[in-house]
Parts: structure tokens; C-alpha cells; sequence
């Protein structure tokens, strides 16, 4: 996804510590104005503008007011093909090799291969050979370029592990593009690569030179672009690119100048033919920063802003970054070991090497809600800590160590996941990511896998699913709230509990036909805002499928009420 933009002269800006996008709006110097290099800008219908500014470059606002659900924009990808080290998949269709999605060639193929360049394909007749767009797919040009020096495919060998051969293909497209499409070369020439900073960064620059660089001009042949050319497209590709499809990135032409916001105000979709949707999460009124999040909402500030830095290459300053609360949810929170109150939180978090400290001992006076209810929540009394401090290097060392034991657990694997949250949640604050990311797996495999089928579900396991999508729920409301998927998965995750539970306490004549009616209607207020968050999905998509589920047993559920 997307990063810091050229400005009209070229040169790259960083936004100053402490100063969120929107406070660039609110200026009075009329630095901020539409970008006169944007041909489209005042177009009328689109509910957004291209504005630009000495600080944050080129980015776009709210042409209008804009409610929850309403489509910004959608556009095609001017390129798309694999991630970086993924499996591999056809330079076609960019479908991966399934065992549905392809055919073999013969006894002794293990799929068929082009004719030019041996590259994998699902078939000889896959859709995406002599793709008339020239986008994704494999065009006699790229054949051209993977073969020149032979052919380069026979290298693909194992169609099931992950492989840096496939690191080439898309930046090989973009610069292919220069001749096939001047236009759409121009739209990525566009788009800001960081070559400076990158440049410092040996590990990014060295893996870029081997994989890409020297295969690109040496193993292809291909001298005719230069080293500086193709460490610039690798560079447009890592600032810019969305993760789309299965294992896929894609540049787009307006998407990637979304601002950043660890709470964006916009969630994104797209379809089989990676065409990108950007809707509004939230109510956004005219003038407003338009933003999304480069990176995952659920981890903490540490987390985020090390991803931020290393992969998009600045600083995030945005307000939840700024607070050490995370706008009240304690994302980050570590149980203090003197006082025994989940209220440990770094002093600084826009600073790597800040200490963490026990805020609890402002606890009367604090302006933070969330330590306050966590004080409260502990049944402690709100008597001051005796001040307790943890050095950076030691919170970031339990991170980490959080970190790879989180990592390690098999996603559907019930008891790992509730022996995480047994073993942390002394030491954690409950909104903590990691205890969350765990719940998060949690709420959606009870009722899914082998042993724990909704309707198999013991009472208790029942109220366990229905009290972890509460919790989590409460947290993505205010992280990810109104259209998000997050959001929209975990209602329909929460509609059957209520259900399955309200079922069996009317047939055992525990509840009253007034009790019956009440949770209905909360089954039904739940699967009403499933249905249509989710309807924003990809009708192929697994979330799609999902949301036509609830508006299905959201019909049934009015029926019986």
C-alpha cells in the first residue's frame, strides 16, 4: 500500500513529528491546494479531490460528505502479478497451481509450461495468455523478455513452496510497460520509490540487487535497463503496493494516494480481476483527510510503526501512534508487577528507546478512561504505584518473545490458542494485540473445526465464543469501526452463540417468551449489520459468501420472530 507522495517539484517531504494529516488541512497559509499536475481533479461526481502540499505531498479529501458504505472509487491494477517469495502461480490468470486451478501437460509434466519461455501456466488455453489489457497478463513481450537468455521458467520447479524466482515478474512488467502502455508507465512514474532512504538500507537494497537487478540484466539479458531504473520500480512496488488476491500485489493509479491512519476511515476490496473498491468505513465530512492503514490495526504501536518504518519507510505520528493508550484500548498494556494493575505503557511511544512505566499511579488524575476502567475493572484500589519502569530493551525483548510463541500456534488449533491467553492474561491488559489476535482466532474456529462444531458446543464453550466476539468487538469498534470486514466477520461469528444458546434455554424452559423476543432481536441486530458490511465483499470471496449466510439466517430470524 501506499506511503508518502511526491510533491509537484519532486522532492520528498516527511511529515514533521507530532503533526497528523488533517492538521495540514486546518492551516491558513493556503499551502494545500489541488494538485495542478492531476488532470482529473475537478471532474464532477467523484466524491473525493487530489490536493496537494509542501508536507504530505500529493493525497486526497472528501469532495463532499461522504457516509459509511458509500464507494470512493474503484479502478483496475495498471500491473499486477505475484508478492514478493510466494508460491507460485500462472503468469496468466495469477491463479496458484490448486490442483483445481490447472491441468498437466503430460505423464511427466507437473503442469503446463509455456512454449517460449517455460514458465508455469494452469493451461494452454488459460485466459490470461495474450491478456488484450496487458496488465496481468502474459504477453508475447514478457515471454520475450523471461526467455532471452533461455528459458527461464524450468527453474520453477516445486508448484507448492514459496520461491524468490517469482520476484522478478512484477517489476519486469512495469518496466515492460514503457513501450506496451506509455500511459500507464507514466501513472507508476508517478508514484514515490524512497530510493534514498532505501538505498541506506542494505538488507532491502542487497535483496533487490540480487533478486531482481542482476537477474533482470544479467540472467534475462537485459541490459538495456539500468540498475537505478529497476531498484526504482522495486521501490514504487514496496511503497505503493496492495496486497490483493491470493499471494498478489497491484499498483492502482488513485488508491495509492490514500493517506495513512492506524484508524482509517475507508476499508478496501477486490474482485477476481484484482479491480481494487475503496469504501467509506465511517461518515467522512467534506474537506477530510481520505485514509487507510498500511499497516495491521490489531497489533500495537511498537509493532506498527517497526512495520511502518521498515517496509514504507516513515514515521507514523498519526493520534492513535501518538497515544500511549491507543485512543483508550490499552492495545499495548503490560500487567505493572508491583501493583498488580494492567497499566504499564511506554512514556513516549513515538520514541523506540522509551521507557515503559506503570501509569497507574496517576490513576485519579490521569486523562486516560482506559486506566482508569482497567483500575476499576482489577477491583484495586486506585492508591499510587510505587513506580514502576521497564527499559525499552526489556518490553520490546517480551514482545518479541510474545511475538514468536503467537506465531508458532496452528490458527485452528482450539487448545494452543486458549493455552496462549491462559498462560499471558496476568501479565497482559485483556485488550492486549496479542491476547486479541488470539481471541480473534478463537471466535472464528469454535463452531468451525473438527471436535468443536457450533452445534457440538457444550454451554460453556457456546458463552466462551459469545463473551471473546464481545470483547474483541468492543476493541474493533473503536480500531476498525462502522464498514469493516473485521467487523462484519466477527457479528456473524456472534449471532450463533446467541442463537444456539436461546434455542436450548426456551426448549429447557429457562427463559421467558419476553427473553426469547429481547435475544432475538439481538441475533437479528447482528446478523442485519453482518449482512451488510459483508455485502461489500467480493461475491466470490469467502466474506461474501458469509454476508448472503446472514442475510439468509437474518430472514429466518425475522420469520420466527
Amino acid at each position: 500500500m501506499g506511503a508518502r507522495k511526491k510533491s509537484k517539484t519532486g522532492k520528498k517531504h516527511k511529515r514533521q513529528p507530532n503533526q497528523h494529516p488533517n492538521d495540514d488541512n486546518n492551516n491558513n497559509n493556503n499551502s494545500s491546494n489541488e494538485d495542478p499536475d492531476d488532470p482529473n481533479w475537478d471532474l464532477q461526481g467523484r466524491p473525493y479531490r487530489v490536493k496537494i502540499s509542501p508536507i504530505m505531498g500529493r493525497y486526497l479529501v472528501a469532495a463532499t460528505d461522504v457516509a459509511a458504505g458509500d464507494l470512493i472509487l474503484r479502478e483496475d491494477a495498471l500491473v499486477a502479478g505475484p508478492c514478493q517469495n510466494a508460491k507460485p502461480v500462472c503468469l496468466g490468470c495469477l491463479k496458484p497451481f490448486d490442483g483445481e486451478n490447472y491441468i498437466r501437460s503430460s505423464e511427466s509434466e507437473d503442469c503446463h509450461r509455456c512454449m517460449g519461455c517455460q514458465w508455469p501456466m494452469c493451461s494452454p488455453a488459460c485466459p490470461g495468455l495474450q491478456d488484450a489489457k496487458g496488465l496481468t497478463g502474459h504477453t508475447d513481450e514478457e515471454c520475450a523478455a523471461l526467455s532471452a537468455a533461455g528459458p527461464s521458467g524450468r527453474r520453477v520447479m516445486n508448484l507448492q513452496a514459496r520461491t524468490p524466482l517469482y520476484n522478478v515478474i512484477v517489476p519486469l512488467r512495469i518496466l515492460l510497460l514503457e513501450k506496451q502502455d506509455p500511459v500507464r508507465w507514466k501513472a507508476v512514474q508517478r508514484m514515490q520509490s524512497h530510493d534514498e532512504v532505501r538505498r541506506k538500507i542494505a538488507s532491502v537494497w542487497q535483496a533487490n540487487q540480487l533478486g531482481v537487478v542482476d537477474r533482470i540484466r544479467g540472467e534475462f539479458g537485459l541490459q538495456h535497463f539500468s540498475e537505478e531504473e529497476i531498484h526504482s520500480v522495486c521501490g514504487i512496488l514496496e511503497v505503493n503496493a496492495f496486497e490483493v488476491g491470493d499471494g498478489l500485489r497491484g499498483l492502482y493509479d488513485r488508491a495509492f494516494l490514500l493517506a495513512h491512519d492506524c484508524t482509517p476511515n475507508t476499508s478496501h476490496a477486490d474482485d477476481e480481476t484484482r479491480a481494487l473498491a475503496v469504501r467509506a468505513s465511517v461518515d467522512i465530512p467534506k474537506g477530510s483527510l481520505i485514509t487507510l492503514s498500511y499497516a495491521y490495526t490489531i497489533q500495537g504501536t511498537l509493532k506498527r510503526r517497526e512495520h511502518l518504518k521498515e517496509s514504507k519507510f516513515f514515521d507514523c505520528c498519526c493520534p492513535r501512534c501518538s497515544d500511549p493508550t491507543e485512543l483508550g484500548t490499552m492495545c499495548s498494556a503490560l500487567v505493572c508487577p508491583r501493583c498488580g494493575r494492567p497499566a504499564v505503557l511506554p512514556v513516549d511511544p513515538l520514541k523506540a528507546d522509551s521507557p515503559w512505566r506503570c501509569s497507574a499511579g496517576l490513576a485519579d488524575a490521569t486523562p486516560w478512561p482506559a486506566v482508569k476502567q482497567a483500575v476499576k475493572q482489577a477491583a484495586l484500589p486506585a492508591a499510587p504505584c510505587p513506580g514502576y519502569e521497564m527499559p525499552a530493551a526489556q518490553a520490546r525483548e517480551l514482545i518479541d518473545k510474545l511475538t514468536d510463541e503467537a506465531e508458532a500456534i496452528d490458527p485452528n488449533d482450539v487448545a494452543g490458542l486458549e493455552a496462549f491467553v491462559a498462560k499471558y492474561s496476568p501479565r497482559l491488559h485483556p485488550n492486549h494485540y496479542h491476547l486479541l489476535g488470539a481471541k480473534h482466532s478463537l471466535s472464528q474456529v469454535y463452531g468451525k473445526v473438527h471436535g468443536y462444531l457450533i452445534h457440538q458446543l457444550p454451554d460453556d464453550l457456546l458463552e466462551r465464543k459469545l463473551n471473546i466476539c464481545k470483547d474483541i468487538l468492543r476493541v474493533f469498534d473503536i480500531l476498525e469501526p462502522g464498514v469493516s470486514r473485521l467487523r462484519g466477520i466477527t457479528l456473524y461469528e456472534l449471532h450463533a452463540p446467541i442463537m444456539i444458546l436461546t434455542t436450548r434455554h426456551f426448549e429447557a424452559r429457562s427463559i421467558s417468551r419476553k427473553d426469547l423476543r429481547l435475544r432475538l432481536r439481538e441475533v437479528a441486530a447482528c446478523l442485519e449489520q453482518a449482512a451488510h458490511i459483508l455485502s461489500f465483499e467480493p461475491e466470490c470471496s469467502s466474506e461474501g459468501a458469509m454476508g448472503r449466510a446472514a442475510q439468509e439466517a437474518l430472514q429466518r430470524v425475522r420469520q420466527w420472530q
